[in-house]
This record gives C-alpha cells, structure tokens and sequence, in this order.
C-alpha cells in the first residue's frame, strides 16, 4: 500500500461524514424550495387564466390538479433536487471549493446577476404594458433561467462559508443577500408576466391550443382550454372583447373533428 493511500482513506471518510451531516439540511431546504416552486406555479397559473377572464375554473378544480398540469413547479422541483444533490456531493470530495472554476464562476454570476435579473423584472413588466407579448414572453423565459442560474450560484457561496470549513471561510455574504431580494421579487413577477404573456399568445386566432367543436354549436370552432377528467374548458377561437367567453362542458358535448358540411 503506498504512503498516500492512508491520507487519501481519511479524506474519503471525512467527506463523507460531512455528506451525511449535511444529508438533513439539505432535505429540510429541499422541502422549502418545493414549497417555493409551487407557490410559483400557483402565481403562474392564476395569471394564465385570469388573462381569459376565468380565474374561476381555479374554484372548480383542486390545486394539486392543475399544478400536476404546470411545468414551471416541476422544473423548479427537478432543478433544486438536482442542485441540492451536486453540492453534497461536491461538499463531501473536496476540502477547498474557493479555488476551483465552478466557484468562481458563481462569484462573478452573484455579483452582477443580481442586476442583470433585475432589469429583466424592470424591463418584462413594461414591454407587456406596451403589448410587446413576444419579447415579454422572451424575456420571461430567461427570467426563469436567470433565477435558476442566480439561485445556484448564490447557494455555492452560501454553502462553502458555512460548510466546508469548522471555523468559515471569509467570504463576504453582501452580494449574495442582494442575489436572494432580487430572486424573492422575482418568483412573483417572472411566473406572473409568463402566464399573462403566454396567455395573450392563447388567446390569438393562430393559437396551437386544440380546435374542439361542440355538439349543439358545431359551426363554431372553439380552442380547448385546460380539462379534468370529463370536464372541458372551452372558448370560441375567434370573440370580440379581451376576455373570451370560456364556458365548461363535457366531453361527450364536444367533437374533435369538423362537422360535415
């Protein structure tokens, strides 16, 4: 057995004591952000229907019914379990993170993220007043990176001053409290203007919502709106006003393919 292996047997077994220390932390944070995530999906989800003037379907049908239909909880969820199990694991083979690439990289994504995010929440906000719904939606959608991404790096600087060192390492935490106001402010705006956004793209003629037509008004196309079991949500494809009519049905009153003329 050569001279390094005992050190490297020690260092094997120090890291994981502290993969096991760090183990309930890491579930209990782990338990808080799925919390998050879905009171995300729940602020883009009202915003999605209330945009169509029916925020009463959210009255009709449980909230673990059409947060199970919502991707942005089930991202959030995957992505933090994902980051959550990394660190561990990057806590546990190393005993200095503070030199390594991924470390600095989140330094430097910390210190200016934070205001790259939040001209997005500035900027998203006013091209949707305006109308802009493209760019607002584009804009959103890296909003929903630009929190992950921020989120993480902001997590590394956390986790290697109070972790992967007994007595700290000196790293200053000011930029990182900034990083989390600005990603708190932005899990209510970001999901908000997506749903509403992504809403307004719904409701267009050239909507990719799936045409259904009703049995007592087969002449009229109308776009399938959300659904649960034998219930169907329903709207004209083409209305007046800024709100369509969304009226809920059964599937036995609806038929998936043009009347014959």
């Amino acid at each position: 057995m050569s001279r390094d292996d005992p050190h490297k047997s020690e260092a094997s077994r120090a890291g994981a004591r502290r993969l096991i220390e760090q183990t309930p932390k890491a579930l209990a944070g782990l338990a808080a952000v799925s919390g998050v995530a879905y009171l995300a999906g729940s602020i883009y989800t009202k915003a999605y229907f209330s945009e169509f003037g029916a925020s009463w379907i959210l009255e009709e049908v449980p909230a673990a019914t059409y947060f199970s239909q919502s991707w942005v909880p089930l991202l959030l969820m995957l992505y933090f379990g994902y980051l959550a199990t990394t660190n561990l694991a990057a806590i546990g083979s190393q005993d200095d993170l503070t030199g390594n690439f991924q470390f600095k990289l989140s330094v430097v994504l910390v210190q200016y993220g934070s205001w790259f995010l939040l001209a997005l929440l500035v900027t998203t906000p006013l091209l949707s007043t305006f109308g802009y719904i493209t760019p607002a939606l584009v804009l959103s959608i890296i909003g929903v990176a630009a929190i992950l991404l921020l989120f993480s790096s902001a997590l590394e600087l956390v986790v290697v001053r109070y972790t992967s060192h007994p007595m700290g390492r000196p790293i200053d935490l000011s930029m990182v409290y900034i990083a989390f106001a600005v990603i708190a402010a932005g899990l209510y705006v970001v999901p908000a203007q997506l749903g509403m956004n992504w809403a307004r793209v719904d409701k267009q003629p050239t909507s990719s919502l799936l045409p259904v037509y009703l049995r007592n008004d087969a002449e009229r196309q109308y776009r399938l709106l959300f659904s649960v079991g034998e219930r169907l949500y329903v709207f004209p494809a083409r209305f007046e006003g800024a709100y369509p009519p969304v009226q809920g049905t059964t599937i036995a009153n609806v038929s998936f393919v043009p009347p014959e003329q």
